[in-house]
């Protein structure tokens, strides 16, 4: 398809091989890939890391493709935890809007690691996403964050909660994210969502 016949589909997950074992394409080449592709944008949301923000940045830009920064920040604090046994913390996924954003997602992406216990998986609290929210948009996180599994497990009154939280501190800067991939816990948790977001 050529970018005159795009449907403007924006990705906003890709993960570039700074995500070890999530991600494998060099930051550099995924504006082209985008603009190969038809769209108009494209997020790069690497595990609680920026360190393809720069390159992505400038290869994209070069490519006549908008680039956004983005982070799939792990937190802990706010809904629930995924319960298998290799399973990381939940993320959910910052997008930044303009200069504060990135400011504010570059300080939540270093107390990542800063802040990260020996052996800890980098990651932070809900309330430090929540105090450094100005400027960024906020993804609910998708089956790998930290809503769906509660519905997936029935507890729909913690989910709504967590929900209510994300929106509280984001405001009409907070997004429902669905994903369908042809899982069964995606099927399980969209009617949950769905409904939330309606009501919200």
């Amino acid at each position: 398809m050529s970018a005159a016949g795009a449907t403007g589909f924006v990705h906003l997950r890709v993960r570039s091989a700074y995500s070890l074992l999530e991600g494998a394409i060099k930051a550099g080449k995924i504006g082209k890939m985008a603009a190969d592709a038809g769209m108009p944008a494209v997020a790069v949301a690497d595990r609680a890391n920026l360190f393809g923000a720069l390159e992505f940045s400038q290869t994209a830009k070069d490519a006549g493709v908008q680039p956004i920064v983005a982070c799939a920040l792990p937190v802990r604090g706010i809904g629930g935890q995924i319960n298998t046994r290799w399973a990381k913390t939940p993320t959910v996924v910052l997008l930044a809007q303009n200069e504060a954003g990135w400011l504010n997602l570059c300080a939540l992406s270093s107390a990542a690691y800063l802040e990260a216990g020996e052996m800890a998986e980098p990651g932070v609290e809900w309330a430090q996403v929540a105090a450094r929210a100005e400027g960024l948009i906020l993804l609910s996180g998708g089956p790998d964050g930290p809503v769906d599994p509660l519905f997936v497990q029935g507890k729909a009154a913690e989910a709504a909660e967590a929900l209510q939280a994300m929106k509280a501190a984001f405001g009409d800067r907070f997004y429902v994210e669905l994903q369908r991939h042809n899982l069964n816990d995606e099927r399980v948790a969209e009617g949950g969502l769905v409904r939330w977001a309606y009501d919200n």
